[in-house]
């Protein structure tokens, strides 16, 4: 496998992989936040129209999300078709019970959860919303699973060249699944927070606010700041399971240049691979922090002595100093409009237009934030399918560098596509709202 069928391989896959996860991210933390309007919807109108609006955002995510895992799985027999021979055992059943767990709670759950609120008493339709955000819980649970165990084999031993499963208790729960899984979690609370707040800014450009958006400008930035303060929380967790395993990534995040002892930290710098030195460097703190438990007890390995065995140096070591530096950010600038927003009395007709694009800066913070620390966690991960056994070019595809380049355009074009379309249906639902639903037949 050529080093450009390597890269094309890799855009291709990283390109799906990352259009799933962001709809998989923001249907789950969208499921939920559903589930907490319909909660509410009994006591408080303003709860019940953020659901009737939002309930539409969330299909919509639902069936790109579902588009965009077709390719996905495709992709996983055509640019890696040596991938499912080492380790099917423990792929197959994971990807199975994805798709099994999606049909069974989120089909036959979402219709009823759509279009049953006409002929559901309001108990059962929260019962029936509860049932979808469990279902899309479950499903992105396996998913989280497989890319965990992908970074940290646990619960499964390699045996002639094949993995096969030892412990599945251990497989499903152990190693960095359940950071992992809250980590795709907050960060589905955060992009659905920061959507909802975008949204509400752009509709009280159009026409006045309800009470739907007062509720939404008023519980979205408190949403917002909880789910930075946990994501941090469990990408630290995260990171010291990780860096326990991964001495690559340790030389790349740091940059530790040469083997021996750790090296400082740095907070900011450009690092030169051709010189073994960073071009510039903004200096961290002298000591490493007592929480990060380092690989070893001892010298660190240097990037020098990881050559061939290393992810990409300047891609591992920006990508995690953007996660840091847009959550500090998007921290600051939720802090700021929930200081704001008590002094207005949470009314988003009385933003500015300042106000306004600082909301919808903050979506797209969200997305670039999510980006960056998914990046970082595949990236950093390379050049293994799974960590320090198989590579991927080991596993990597025999086609042409002429079929991967017009799969890579295609794929392009119909996922900006996608992209496009998501964005102009919400415009449209986000100008003319949403029909609201009567009880019996008639009332509409």
């Amino acid at each position: 496998m050529t080093q450009t069928a390597w890269v094309l391989s890799l855009s291709q896959f990283y390109l799906s992989l990352g259009f799933v996860l962001f709809f998989l991210a923001l249907e789950l933390g969208l499921a939920w936040v559903l589930f907490g309007f319909r909660l509410l919807a009994g006591r408080s109108q303003a709860a019940l129209l953020a659901y009737r609006f939002w309930a539409r955002v969330f299909a919509l995510s639902l069936i790109l999300g579902f588009a965009a895992s077709l390719p996905l799985l495709l992709q996983l027999g055509t640019l890696w078709p040596g991938f499912m021979d080492r380790a099917g055992e423990v792929a197959g059943p994971l990807v199975g019970m994805a798709v099994l767990t999606a049909f069974i709670f989120k089909s036959c759950f979402l219709g009823a959860m759509l279009y049953g609120q006409r002929t559901l008493s309001d108990r059962a339709h929260t019962l029936v919303v509860g049932m979808v955000a469990v279902g899309t819980s479950l499903t992105a649970w396996w998913i989280a699973v497989l890319l965990a165990w992908l970074q940290w084999p646990a619960g499964a031993v390699l045996s002639e060249g094949r993995y096969q499963v030892a412990d599945w208790l251990e497989l499903l729960g152990g190693g960095v699944a359940p950071a992992l899984f809250g980590m795709l979690l907050c960060g589905g609370l955060l992009l659905a927070a920061t959507l909802m707040l975008a949204v509400t800014a752009w509709r009280t450009e159009v026409r006045p606010s309800d009470a739907g958006d007062r509720s939404v400008y008023a519980w979205g930035l408190r949403l917002v700041l909880l789910a930075l303060v946990l994501q941090a929380v469990l990408a630290a967790v995260l990171a010291r399971e990780l860096l326990s395993l991964q001495p690559a990534r340790v030389a790349a995040v740091v940059p530790q240049w040469t083997s021996g002892a750790p090296e400082h930290l740095s907070l900011a710098a450009w690092p030169d691979e051709s010189r073994g030195r960073e071009a510039w460097r903004l200096a961290g703190p002298s000591d490493w922090p007592e929480w990060v438990r380092l690989p070893a007890e001892g010298p660190l390995r240097g990037l020098s002595d990881l050559s061939g065995i290393r992810p990409p140096l300047l891609a591992t070591y920006l990508s995690a100093r953007l996660a840091v530096l847009l959550t500090g950010v998007l921290a600051a600038m939720a802090a700021w409009a929930l200081w704001r927003g008590r002094r207005l009395g949470h009314e988003p007709d009385s933003l500015s237009r300042a106000g306004r694009i600082g909301l919808r800066t903050m979506a797209w913070l969200a997305v670039i934030l999510q980006a960056a620390g998914w990046g970082h966690l595949l990236i950093g991960n390379l050049p293994y399918a799974i960590q320090g056994t198989v590579s991927l070019r080991e596993i990597g595809t025999s086609a042409s560098e002429g079929a991967l380049w017009a799969v890579l355009a295609l794929q392009l074009v119909v996922y900006g596509a996608l992209a496009v379309g998501f964005h102009q249906l919400l415009r449209y639902a986000t100008r003319y709202g949403v029909v609201p639903v009567a009880r019996h037949r008639g009332r509409a």
